[in-house]
C-alpha cells in the first residue's frame, strides 16, 4: 500500500517573513561576500589575538620611530637644506620698546653682531641653529599679517602695566582669524618696577594670556641671559602646523631687493631682483609669483648665490659646471613654451552668439519702446539719446549679447556664455540709490577745550548723512523687502525684470539665464573640488627649487612705482608663488561674520578691503543669506551679529583661505568689520533680490476680498495676475479680476480674510556683483585713531 501525502490547501497559514529594515541581513551579506573576508576584519582579528606584551612592543616601536623622526628634523634645522627658524615679533601695546628685545636676542648669539631692522638672521653655535628675526613696523597691521602667516614662531610681547591696548587687541584678533602659528608669550621691563609690584604684574599678565591661550606660560626677557634661555626654548618647543594656505604655496621673506629699470621701456618697467630663503613648497621658474599690493608677474630665472648665513662651507652643487666666479649658480631659466600665462580674463566674442532676424511683433515692440520718454542730459540729440541706457543701481548692464571665447585648454575649466539681458526701466528704490558715507571725522573728545573748538572739529554734513543711513537700515529691518508701487510709472514697466515664484526653494531657475556681459570675461570650474585636488597634488610633486635654499629670483616687467612705494628697510616683504589658475578671474563667495566693535551700517555694493590668505584687494560686494539650496536671498545690509555670504569678482583661490574684511573710513583709517573664509568659487550661485508689493483689503466677503493700493491701473493688474498672493496672517490666494480702472482688484483666498491683514505679492530678480576689482590697497593713515573712531560709533549709536 502507498503512503498518502498531505497536500496543503488554499487556507494554509502563511507566516510573515522577517523584515531586516534598511540594512541587509546576515545571510544576504554572506551571499554577497561569497566566502571572502574583508581586510579590516583580518586586521581586527589579528589585533585581538595579539598578546599584551606584543601590543606593548608595537607601541614602543611607534614611539621610538616618532622620536627619531623629530630628532632628525631638529638636527637638520639650521643646516644647509632647511631655512632658518623664522621668529616674528609682534608687540601688543604701543608703549613697548621692542627694539630692546630685538637687540637682546641678536646679541645673545653673537656679541659682535650688528642688528639690522626689520630682518636679521643670527647663528647660534651652541644650539647649532639659525634664527631669522622679523620685526614688522608698529601700526602697520597689513605688514604684520603678511609676516605672521609665514612665521614658524609668533613672539607676542605684552606690556607690564597694560598688557594690550586697542590696537593690540585688533592685531591679535586678526592674527587668530587668519591662522595662528606656534605662539610664545614674552614681557619685558619688569626691572624698572619695585620687587613688590613685579609679582602682581606678572600674575595679571599670566591671567590675561590664559584667557586666549590656555596652558601657555609667560616668559620675561630683560637681560642677554634671558634671551639665550628664550632662544633655547624656541628651538626645542613643539611646533604647530603653519597656516595651511601658505604651507601649500612657495614663499620667501625678502632679505635683499634690487630694481633694475629697463632704459628702453616707455612704461618704466624693469626687473625686480629679490633674495631670501625658500619656504613652503618647491618653486618652479615657469610658474607665476605674487608681489604684495601689486599683482602677478612672471619670472625669468632663479639663481643660488652663496648663503650669507651658513654653518658649514660645503654646498650640494659645489664643483659643478655652470657656477660663476662669484659663486652664483643659475638653477633654472624660464622656458617661454612652458611658462604660465598672465591672461586673467577671457576675451568675449560679440559675434559668437546666434543671431536671428526679429519678427514683425518684435519690431513693433521695439518701436513702441523707443517712443518711451526718457530723461537725458540737456542738449542731447535723438541719435545720441538712443545710445543712453536707463540703469538701475544694482543692475547696470547693457543689452548686448555676449559670449566668451577664452576657454582654457583643460577640461576642468569652462567659460559660461552670457545671454541677452532684458531692458531696464525706471529707477530702483531710494534705499538702493542711497550713497553710503563714511564714518565721522576722527576726533578726540577728551581733548576738546570748549564748545567752539568742538564744533570746529565736527563735520555736520557727514553726520547727518550717517544718521540717514542708520534710519534706512532700521526701516529695512522693520519692514524687510517692502517697497511702494510708483504712481507715475506703470508697475509692469518699473518691475519688468522681476518674476514671481510659486516656491522660492523648489521653483526652477536656470543659472545661465540672462547673464550680464561681464560673465563672458570670467572662468568657471566644471568641478572645483576635482581641480583643486589635482592642482594641490601636482604642487607637492612638482620639480623645482628645493625648500630651504637661499635663492635669488628675477621678476620681469615690474613697474618702477613698486620699488618707490615699498621700503625694505622699514617694511618686511613676503613674495608668494601662486598655484595653477589662481590668476584667472571668477566669482568668489566668502562666508563672513560681523565683528562686535564695528556697529555702523554696511550697505550692499559698498567697496570693502579683502585680506585673504594669498592676496589683498578691494571690490564692491553683494550680500546674500548663508543657506542651503540653489537660490539665496540677497540682503541690502550686512547687519551686526549676523553671518552672511559676500560675492565679488576676484582671481581664483583654493580652499582653505581665511579672509579679513576692512572698511576705509573718511579719515583714511581702515577698520576691521568682518572675518570669515572662502566658501566657494561658483559663478552659478543665484542671489535673488526680493521685493514685496503690499495692498489693503477694502471689502471682505468670506474667502473673497477687494484689494486696493497694490496697483493703480487695470493693465498692471492683468500683467501680474498669474503671481500668487499671500497675507501676513498666512493666507494664500490669487487675483481673480480687476475692478474699474484705478487699481482695485477682486482676489480669492484659501480662508476667511481678517480686516487687519495685509495682502502681499513677492517678486524676485537675480543680482550680480560689480566688476571693480583693484589689487592695490591704499595704506591707512594711522591705526592709532581707531580707538577714537570706536568712540565715535558709540556716540552715533546713541543719537539714534
Amino acid at each position: 500500500m502507498s503512503s498518502t501525502v498531505h497536500k496543503p490547501g488554499p487556507f494554509k497559514q502563511q507566516n510573515k517573513s522577517h523584515k531586516t529594515g534598511k540594512h541587509l541581513s546576515k545571510g544576504t551579506l554572506s551571499a554577497i561576500r561569497k566566502g571572502k573576508i574583508d581586510a579590516i576584519s583580518l586586521t581586527n582579528a589579528r589585533r585581538a589575538h595579539m598578546s599584551k606584551q606584543d601590543r606593548r612592543n608595537q607601541a614602543k616601536q611607534i614611539r621610538a620611530n616618532s622620536r627619531l623622526k623629530s630628532q632628525m628634523e631638529k638636527r637638520l634645522i639650521g643646516l644647509e637644506g632647511t631655512p632658518p627658524h623664522l621668529i616674528v615679533i609682534v608687540p601688543l601695546s604701543t608703549t613697548i620698546d621692542v627694539d630692546v628685545l630685538y637687540r637682546h636676542m641678536c646679541l645673545a648669539c653673537d656679541p659682535d653682531a650688528t642688528p639690522t631692522l626689520p630682518i636679521t638672521t643670527i647663528i647660534s653655535s651652541s644650539l647649532k641653529q639659525r634664527f631669522t628675526l622679523a620685526l614688522p613696523p608698529v601700526h602697520n597691521l597689513y605688514n604684520v599679517l603678511d609676516t605672521a602667516k609665514i612665521a614658524d614662531t609668533l613672539l607676542l610681547v605684552y606690556g607690564v602695566e597694560q598688557p594690550t591696548d586697542y590696537y593690540g587687541d585688533l592685531c591679535l584678533s586678526c592674527i587668530c582669524s587668519q591662522g595662528l602659528a606656534t605662539t610664545f608669550h614674552v614681557s619685558q621691563g619688569f626691572t624698572e618696577y619695585p620687587a613688590k609690584k613685579q609679582a602682581s604684574y606678572r600674575k595679571m599678565i599670566q591671567k590675561f594670556v590664559e584667557q586666549r591661550f590656555p596652558k601657555e606660560k609667560l616668559h620675561t626677557v630683560d637681560t642677554s641671559h634671558d634671551a639665550i634661555t628664550l632662544l633655547r626654548l624656541l628651538s626645542s618647543q613643539k611646533r604647530k602646523r603653519h597656516v595651511l594656505c601658505c604651507e601649500q604655496r612657495p614663499h620667501l621673506l625678502v632679505e635683499r631687493m634690487e630694481h633694475i629699470i629697463n632704459g628702453g621701456d616707455p612704461q618704466d618697467h624693469g626687473t625686480l631682483i629679490v633674495s631670501g630663503y625658500l619656504r613652503g613648497r618647491s618653486l618652479s621658474v615657469n610658474n607665476l609669483i605674487q608681489l604684495p599690493n601689486s599683482g602677478v608677474y612672471q619670472m625669468s630665472k632663479i639663481e643660488a648665490p652663496p648663503d650669507p648665513n651658513i654653518l658649514r662651507p660645503h654646498r650640494p652643487w659645489e664643483g659643478e659646471m655652470g657656477e660663476g666666479d662669484d659663486g652664483v649658480k643659475v638653477l633654472e631659466v624660464a622656458d617661454p613654451t612652458k611658462q604660465q600665462s598672465l591672461i586673467s580674463e577671457a576675451t568675449p566674442d560679440p559675434m559668437e552668439g546666434e543671431q536671428t532676424w526679429p519678427t514683425e511683433e518684435e519690431l513693433q515692440e521695439a518701436a513702441d519702446a523707443s517712443k518711451h520718454k526718457r530723461r537725458v542730459p540737456k542738449g542731447t540729440s535723438e541719435y545720441q539719446a538712443s545710445w543712453i541706457i536707463d540703469n538701475e543701481d544694482d543692475d547696470n548692464y547693457d543689452t548686448r549679447e555676449m559670449s566668451p571665447s577664452g576657454n582654457l585648454e583643460e577640461e576642468d575649466i569652462l567659460s559660461p556664455s552670457a545671454a541677452v539681458v532684458d531692458s531696464e526701466f525706471g529707477r530702483d528704490n531710494s534705499e538702493d540709490n542711497a550713497e553710503v558715507p563714511d564714518s565721522m571725522t576722527d576726533m578726540d573728545y577728551m581733548s576738546v577745550a570748549d564748545d567752539s573748538q568742538y564744533d570746529a572739529n565736527m563735520d555736520h554734513t557727514a553726520e547727518m548723512k550717517q544718521l540717514e543711513l542708520l534710519k534706512a537700515e532700521r526701516e529695512d529691518q522693520m519692514f524687510p523687502d517692502e517697497v511702494d508701487t510708483p504712481l507715475d510709472t506703470p508697475a509692469r514697466t518699473r518691475f519688468a525684470r522681476y518674476r514671481g515664484l510659486q516656491s522660492f526653494h523648489s521653483s526652477l531657475w536656470d543659472p545661465k539665464e540672462n547673464l550680464p556681459p561681464n560673465y563672458a570675461r570670467i572662468f568657471q570650474f566644471d568641478n572645483f573640488r576635482r581641480t583643486q585636488k589635482r592642482v594641490l597634488s601636482n604642487s607637492e610633486n612638482e620639480d623645482g627649487i628645493m625648500v630651504g635654499w637661499y635663492i635669488t629670483v628675477y621678476v620681469d616687467k615690474v613697474p618702477s612705482t613698486f620699488s618707490d612705494g615699498w621700503k625694505l628697510d622699514t617694511n618686511p616683504m613676503v613674495v608668494m608663488g601662486i598655484l595653477e589658475h589662481e590668476n584667472k578671474m571668477s566669482v568668489l563667495n566668502f562666508v563672513l561674520r560681523r565683528t562686535l566693535h564695528h556697529t555702523l551700517p554696511i550697505k550692499a555694493k559698498e567697496r570693502l578691503i579683502f585680506h585673504t590668505g594669498l592676496r589683498r584687494f578691494t571690490a564692491p560686494v553683494t550680500f546674500s543669506q548663508h543657506t542651503t539650496g540653489d537660490k539665496h536671498k540677497s540682503e541690502r545690509y550686512f547687519r551686526p551679529n549676523s553671518t552672511i555670504v559676500a560675492t565679488v569678482f576676484a582671481p581664483i583661490e583654493y580652499r582653505p583661505s581665511p579672509v579679513l574684511v576692512f572698511k576705509e573710513l573718511n579719515d583714511g583709517v581702515h577698520t576691521l568689520v568682518a572675518t570669515g573664509s572662502l566658501l566657494s568659487v561658483n559663478p552659478d550661485r543665484i542671489n535673488c533680490k526680493k521685493i514685496i508689493l503690499s495692498g489693503h483689503p477694502m471689502k471682505i466677503h468670506k474667502k473673497s476680498a477687494v484689494v486696493r493700493y497694490m496697483f493703480f491701473s487695470r493693465e498692471d493688474i492683468l500683467w501680474f495676475k498669474p503671481v500668487e498672493l499671500r497675507t501676513k496672517y498666512g493666507r494664500r490666494g490669487h487675483i481673480k479680476e480687476p475692478l474699474g480702472t484705478h487699481g482695485h482688484m477682486k482676489c480669492t483666498f484659501d480662508g476667511q480674510l481678517n480686516a487687519q491683514d495685509t495682502v502681499m505679492m513677492s517678486l524676485y530678480k537675480r543680482v550680480f556683483p560689480k566688476w571693480e576689482y583693484h589689487h592695490e590697497v591704499a595704506t591707512p593713515t594711522s591705526w592709532e585713531t581707531l580707538t577714537n573712531n570706536n568712540d565715535n560709533e558709540d556716540e552715533i549709536e546713541d543719537m539714534q
